[in-house]
């Protein structure tokens, strides 16, 4: 029986947002008439807004206060590459659009927001608030970005490839192993890594044969060396100096980014408790019922603590 493509919540509205160069970033908004707190969701990787739409309503439904976007070169915003590929030239790209962004959800929710940060999205907020860009009241980070997964002599001669290859014209192009979204489009190895909840993996297979153009497919060269480049400024950063209060959820079953990187950043922000999520994979907040509720409980009892 084919799954439904997921159904974002009939009280929130899409729009459209320029960023500073005049790219088209889709947004997200989901008001609540007495919010226990505003969220700016920043998801990950290849992810598109419709995919979280089961967390929307259950996050509404606790009393939140909802605002979303796809990054510039993922869903329905502009930025993408011909071929379809995971791609962006520098992260400070997607820095520079969170100055736009996080004032945006702010007015469009009526006060300040916390951010809800999952994996690359928690590499960038933690970037983002690293740099001194902005401040919120507080951070929810779930699997964030502080690393690969990939043992680093690897990740070291691959970004050394990445390097090579952007200087030579090649930064759009597809690095090894990674394919267009088709090709692995019900791949079980990624089912495995991202969620133990098979219908919640099987629903962004939905919703992009309902709409082709959420599509994203791998990481090219560009990506890869931006993202080594962004690491580095985000470990040479003084994280000792943010005081945010910081919840830090990891995966029990992360196959995806390191725990332990991710571990080592919060050991130096001041105001950051970390938790692991029993049983989760990567996607956290898209897993079977008992993980998802274990997060969704410390989440709720954090924003209510720091709320402003």
């Amino acid at each position: 029986m084919p799954t439904e493509p997921p159904r974002l919540p009939a009280a929130g509205a899409v729009g459209t947002l320029a960023m500073a160069d005049g790219t088209p970033v889709r947004t997200f908004l989901l008001p609540h008439a007495v919010p226990l707190a505003r969220l700016l969701l920043l998801n990950g990787r290849a992810d598109f807004f419709e995919k979280w739409a089961r967390l929307f309503a259950e996050l509404h439904d606790l009393g939140f206060a909802l605002a979303a976007f796809d990054w510039r070169g993922q869903g329905r915003s502009g930025g993408k590459p011909a071929n379809g590929a995971g791609h962006i030239s520098s992260f400070d790209l997607w820095l520079d659009d969170l100055d736009r962004l996080v004032p945006w959800a702010c007015a469009a929710l009526g006060g300040e927001v916390l951010l809800l940060a999952h994996s690359m999205g928690g590499h960038l907020a933690l970037r983002w608030l690293a740099d001194g860009r902005g401040r919120v009241p507080a951070l929810v980070l779930t699997a964030p970005f502080c690393g690969f997964a990939l043992p680093r002599p690897v990740m070291a001669v691959l970004a050394a490839l990445a390097r090579r290859q952007v200087r030579r014209g090649r930064a759009e192009a597809y690095a090894p192993g990674q394919k267009p979204w088709g090709a692995h489009r019900m791949d079980r190895a990624r089912a495995t890594i991202l969620t133990s909840d098979t219908g919640r993996f099987a629903e962004e297979g939905s919703a992009v044969e309902a709409d082709p153009a959420l599509a994203v497919g791998g990481v090219s060269w560009g990506w890869i060396a931006a993202a080594e480049t962004s690491l580095a400024r985000l470990h040479a950063a003084p994280l000792e100096r943010l005081a945010t209060p910081t919840l830090m959820l990891l995966a029990e079953r992360e196959r995806l980014v390191s725990n332990r990187a991710a571990r080592a950043v919060a050991a130096r922000l001041p105001a950051c408790t970390a938790e692991t999520v029993p049983g989760a994979a990567h996607e956290i907040l898209r897993e079977a019922d008992a993980p998802r509720r274990f997060a969704l409980s410390r989440i709720r009892a954090f924003a209510a603590r720091h709320a402003p």
